[in-house]
C-alpha cells in the first residue's frame, strides 16, 4: 500500500534514526497550518471561563444530560420508575458514556504520544506531539468533570474498547495507529 512519506517512520527501537542530521532538514510543509491552528487555539482547563468545576451542580436532584439521551427512557421500565430513580438513571449513563469518552481521549493521547516517538519527519512529528499535548488536555479536563460531577468514580474500561486501545497503541504499523485514532478513538471520545 502507498504511503505518504510524510508518515515514514523509524522502528520504535530504533532512536539512532531519529538524531540521524540529515532527517532535520527533511522536514515537509504538510502539517504547517494545522500546526499554527492548534497553537492559536491553545485552551486551559483549569480556566473557570471553559468549564466552572466549582459551580454545584446537584446529581440527586437533576440530570446531566436530557433524560432522552438515556435509551432505556423509552421502555416500559422507566414508566416505572420515580423521579429520583430516573435522574439516578439518567446520570449513571451518563457517567459510563463520559467514562468511555475519557479512556477514548487517553487511547488518544497515547496513539498520539507513540506516532510523536516515531516519525521521521519533524513537520508530523510536531504535529503528533501538538495532538498529544491537545489529547492530554483533554484528558485533563474529563478527569477534572468527573471528579466534580461524580466523586471520581469513572468506570472501567471495557474488555473489547481496552483491548482495542491497547492493540493500536502497541500495532507497530504507522497507518492503522493513524487510522485507529481518528476513526476508532477519536469516534469513542
Amino acid at each position: 500500500m502507498p504511503t505518504d512519506p510524510a508518515y515514514r517512520a523509524a522502528d520504535p527501537d530504533d532512536f539512532p534514526a531519529m538524531i540521524e542530521p540529515g532527517r532535520y532538514a527533511r522536514r515537509s510543509s504538510d502539517f504547517e497550518e494545522i500546526i499554527a491552528r492548534t497553537e492559536e487555539h491553545f485552551w486551559n482547563p483549569e480556566d473557570p471561563d471553559y468549564v466552572d468545576f466549582a459551580a454545584p451542580f446537584p446529581t440527586d436532584q437533576d440530570t446531566i444530560v436530557p433524560t432522552w439521551f438515556v435509551l432505556e427512557s423509552n421502555t416500559a421500565v422507566w414508566d416505572r420508575l420515580d423521579d429520583g430513580q430516573r435522574i439516578k438513571l439518567t446520570n449513571q449513563s451518563a457517567r459510563w458514556s463520559l467514562s468511555n469518552i475519557l479512556h477514548g481521549e487517553q487511547g488518544a493521547l497515547s496513539l498520539s504520544a507513540s506516532l510523536c516517538d516515531i516519525f521521521l519527519d519533524p513537520g508530523a512529528q510536531e504535529y503528533a506531539a501538538n495532538q498529544a499535548r491537545e489529547e492530554a488536555r483533554h484528558v485533563h479536563a474529563f478527569a477534572r468533570y468527573m471528579a466534580a460531577r461524580f466523586g471520581g468514580a469513572v468506570f472501567p474500561v471495557g474488555d473489547t474498547v481496552g483491548r482495542l486501545l491497547g492493540e493500536l497503541v502497541a500495532t507497530p504499523v504507522v497507518y492503522k495507529k493513524i487510522v485507529g485514532m481518528q476513526m476508532l478513538v477519536e469516534g469513542v471520545a
